[in-house]
């Protein structure tokens, strides 16, 4: 608890309750205020003041978070979890920074808050706040109601099949539960003999249970150090080293002098028989209260062993939160600096795993190929001008999957690139094919640095080569907007058709044009399988709005609308879900180190293709696949609502109200094109089978049969030995693949919301025109503004000046005087503000009147020319001369006479002239 000291001024606390705390920004809404003022917090612990806080808001108060009044919530909200950190709330607020004032907030709701404020704020390793980093995985920012057009896999697969590998799962954060067991420390046997046996100690034993015991034998002081560190923060107890260096050990409990009769001692140092260093007296009784701030026997390296797991998974967490959980997990209080450098300990550790484990990426690949005769591994890796060795990126294609595709599966490819999400930076590239059941078939996966038209180039080259299709005749490609894998597939598969995914046409087409309508026709439009309806659709969006048509027709419709794709390709899918629902299965594999999600995937796709061979040979003798047999018994039930009208042999016009198509069987055609671009007969279709008795799937297309589906998982991948007998590689290993830095110096503050800005009392007075499109004055249409307008005429002049261009300032030379302008109303040849002439007589001129000058007398003495007045400067030589009258080209107005003579007034006035001047306005 705090000090008497401390004690003698309450804090001021402002309980927040009957609130809910809402995320970006971290806010807490509709709450009810209650200030404290005259209450002894300092002498209560956590119970007691939750109770007090129970009854003060006649509930609960399970959730309790405090945050200074100096701090933003986003940045200072804490969390009140236990004496810890109640210890600590009470030390906050005594301090010199807070002032005696603390906000309480009561979250009644259960929610996320330390979660939201980290996603809000990120600390860099010097305490800093940034921006966090977005997880650009488009499968999680896609959401609509528009069905997949693939079939999902009938299980869920176990990506923990490499758990065993201690190698693999050095570095991927799982803990190992295979010493739990190991409760106790050893106990050797006397063999009959009448020496004493002492314990060893066993440093696989769980932390909270190691305990010292006398006569305890360790291999070395830092285990004994490790033993007592456990056992203070188990215990609370305030333990420190009164002697400390590699032959002995002394160690005391409260080094303060609040408990100086705390009896406890422990004495160690090594064994006289053995290498052992041993505990040789110890007195563990202890008289003293638990306290929360250890001092220097917790140290940062002991923080970050038992963070290490963590910050694997996580290895942006911040101090904060990693602060937070130290306090929660030890009931323990250390600083933000230990914080700090326990995370930097820790990654150092895995860094130098991380050394070990790319050490190793020739040999995986050695496996494979030993393995797996016939499949591609191409690894890349950068060599500096010193001769270092850096991974680059590593593609990978087994023989046994490349077959299968070859054999019996459409030519359709989606491509798409996800991001690796562990210690491991990276982006992981994918191909995904389809089997005859519309399920996903993995064909082909790479790990690169960052996901560019190189790279893209890169893997499309040796993808090529695998599935022998040469520059792309009959293949499609279905992938996102991502320039540089456009720009690819130009230069690499130029005869291939290039599909765009609708969802991701659609995600940016709603960021400017949103409502249920707009969702409604674009899915109408892209689902069209006639130019006729798309037009019609896309006539009406122009209706609506020219602009969102604009918009539309700008991303070219042949990649994204049915009715613009190739024929006789099986496959009418305008949407990319089979590379999405790939990165969803290996989500979890995705925060494992390299050479772990390699073999996790591989593991993935091995135990599928035995699984999908099976499932294939229990479906007997069906002739086409389970999906294709159900998507043709919904078109059954429709097709009774349709007329069919017999034209020739084989040919039919299938007509309901206004629409009508005409149906081949001959040469499986339908108006519609729904049939050529799918395989599978339409609606229309079936009508007409239907009228001749016969059975629709008798007209499938062949990729569909149950025959192909067989053969394309009749090829498999064979296994690999584990990571301890992988074969040596005779070339360099390579290091981790260097930090990518971004363009730009990175940015250290947080950009705040307007409400953050208000709840400091900066309130703007307008309303926001944020995501509002503007509209121009002159043509009246959206989308720009005066200044921009093509229309606008050539004498309007425009209302706002180019960003970032400032007005330009007149440059002066030094050491010249500009020429002076005679006026002949104003007789005085030279500006007494422009240039001072101290030791120069103005010239006697009768008084201007302010109002009206129609007249004003010559001067006394009228000079042609005014001589040359010599000016004080740093270059003495230089004249100033002076202009003839004659030689005047405008009048000045009267309104700059006045602003002359008021600027002569101000320059008078702070010479402390007092003498007449008819310049001044009498």
């Amino acid at each position: 608890m705090a000090s008497d000291s401390k004690l003698r001024k309450y804090l001021t606390v402002y309980v927040h309750y009957n609130g809910l705390f809402a995320p970006k920004p971290l806010v807490y809404l509709n709450s009810v205020v209650v200030s404290i003022a005259n209450v002894d917090f300092g002498g209560m612990d956590l119970k007691d003041f939750k109770l007090f806080i129970e009854k003060l808001i006649e509930g609960s108060c399970d959730n309790v978070y405090y945050c200074t009044k100096n701090e933003p919530l986003a940045e200072g909200i804490r969390r009140i979890g236990n004496d810890a950190d109640y210890y600590e709330f009470i030390e906050t607020g005594y301090s010199d920074e807070v002032g005696l004032t603390m906000n309480v907030y009561i979250d009644h709701e259960n929610e996320l808050v330390l979660d939201w404020a980290d996603m809000e704020v990120v600390e860099d390793d010097e305490g800093h706040y940034s921006e966090p980093d977005v997880d650009d995985d488009k499968e999680s920012q896609l959401s609509d109601d528009i069905p997949y057009e693939h079939e999902a896999d009938g299980y869920i697969p176990s990506l923990d099949k490499t758990v065993g590998d201690e190698f693999l799962h050095r570095v991927s954060g799982i803990s190992k539960d295979k010493n739990d067991e190991l409760e106790t420390d050893e106990v050797e046997t006397n063999n009959g003999d009448d020496k004493p046996v002492y314990p060893v100690h066993n440093e696989n034993q769980k932390w909270d249970k190691m305990v010292p015991i006398l006569g305890m034998r360790f291999s070395n002081p830092m285990e004994l150090k490790n033993c007592l560190t456990n056992y203070a923060v188990k215990n609370g107890y305030n333990l420190y080293y009164e002697k400390n260096d590699s032959h002995r050990l002394l160690v005391r409990c409260c080094k303060d002098s609040k408990n100086p009769s705390c009896p406890f001692r422990l004495w160690a140092s090594w064994m006289s028989s053995e290498r052992s260093f041993q505990i040789k007296s110890l007195v563990d009784d202890h008289n003293c209260s638990r306290v929360f701030k250890l001092g220097s026997i917790v140290t940062y390296k002991w923080i970050g062993k038992h963070f290490k797991n963590q910050l694997l998974k996580n290895p942006k967490m911040s101090i904060r939160k990693m602060k937070a959980k130290v306090s929660t997990k030890f009931n323990l209080i250390v600083s933000v600096t230990q914080c700090r450098n326990a995370r930097r300990y820790a990654l150092d550790e895995i860094e130098g795993s991380l050394i070990e484990h790319y050490g190793k990426v020739w040999s995986y690949g050695e496996e494979i190929m030993r393995t797996n005769p016939g499949s591609t591994v191409k690894i890349d890796v950068d060599v500096m001008p010193d001769s270092t060795t850096y991974f680059s990126k590593m593609y990978v294609c087994f023989k046994g999957v490349k077959d299968g595709w070859i054999a019996a599966c459409r030519r359709v490819i989606g491509v798409d690139g996800c991001f690796l999400k562990g210690i491991c930076r990276g982006q992981l590239l994918a191909a995904m094919g389809r089997d005859a059941n519309n399920h996903i078939f993995p064909i082909a996966w790479a790990v690169v640095a960052v996901e560019n038209k190189e790279t893209w180039k890169w893997f499309l080259d040796l993808l090529l080569d695998d599935i022998e299709m040469g520059i792309g005749h009959g293949l499609t490609l279905i992938s996102d907007q991502h320039k540089g894998l456009v720009e690819a597939v130009k230069e690499r598969v130029p005869a291939a058709e290039h599909r765009q995914c609708a969802r991701h046409i659609y995600a940016n087409f709603k960021k400017r044009f949103k409502g249920e309508q707009y969702r409604k026709l674009f899915w109408a439009a892209a689902a069209s399988t006639t130019q006729p309806k798309f037009e019609a659709e896309m006539n009406y969006i122009k209706t609506i709005d020219p602009l969102a048509y604009e918009h539309l027709m700008e991303r070219d419709p042949k990649s994204w609308c049915r009715a613009f794709f190739e024929v006789d390709r099986a496959c009418d899918a305008y949407e990319n879900g089979i590379s999405e629902s790939f990165n969803s299965v290996i989500d979890l594999a995705r925060k494992r180190p390299l050479l772990t999600m390699l073999e996790e995937i591989r593991i993935y796709a091995m135990e599928r293709m035995y699984r999908m061979l099976l499932e294939g040979q229990s479906w007997g003798n069906l002739k086409i696949c389970p999906s294709i047999r159900l998507k043709i018994s919904k078109l059954k039930k429709q097709q009774r609502f349709w007329g069919v009208i017999p034209s020739g042999v084989q040919k039919y016009e299938v007509r309901i109200g206004n629409d009508g198509y005409a149906v081949d069987l001959n040469n499986n055609t339908c108006g519609c094109r729904s049939w050529q671009v799918s395989g599978i007969p339409c609606v229309h279709a079936v009508a007409a089978i239907s009228y001749l008795n016969r059975n629709a799937e008798d007209y499938v297309a062949p990729w569909f049969h149950t025959t192909m589906f067989l053969t394309c998982y009749n090829h498999t991948i064979n296994p690999l030995n584990g990571s301890s007998m992988w074969p040596e590689a005779p070339y360099m290993k390579p290091l981790p693949p260097q930090k990518r830095r971004l363009p730009g110096r990175p940015t250290l503050k947080r950009k705040k919301d307007q409400s953050e800005m208000e709840s400091k009392g900066k309130r703007r007075h307008t309303i926001s025109k944020a995501g509002s499109v503007n509209r121009c004055t002159i043509c009246r249409e959206r989308g720009h503004n005066r200044s921009t307008c093509p229309t606008r005429p050539a004498d309007v002049a425009s209302t706002s000046r180019p960003k970032n261009k400032k007005p330009k300032k007149c440059k002066k030379e030094k050491g010249k005087v500009e020429p002076i302008q005679v006026d002949p109303v104003q007789a005085d040849p030279v500006d007494p503000v422009q240039v001072p002439a101290p030791n120069v007589e103005p010239i006697q001129a009768d008084p201007v009147d302010p109002v009206q000058v129609p007249h004003v007398e010559p001067v006394d003495d009228p000079a042609p020319h005014v001589e040359p007045v010599q000016v004080d400067d740093p270059h003495p030589n230089v004249d100033v001369p002076a202009q003839p009258v004659a030689t005047r080209k405008r009048i000045r107005k009267y309104s700059e006479r006045i602003t002359k003579i008021g600027l002569r007034r101000k320059v008078l006035k702070k010479e402390g002239s007092t003498g007449h001047n008819p310049m001044v306005l009498e």
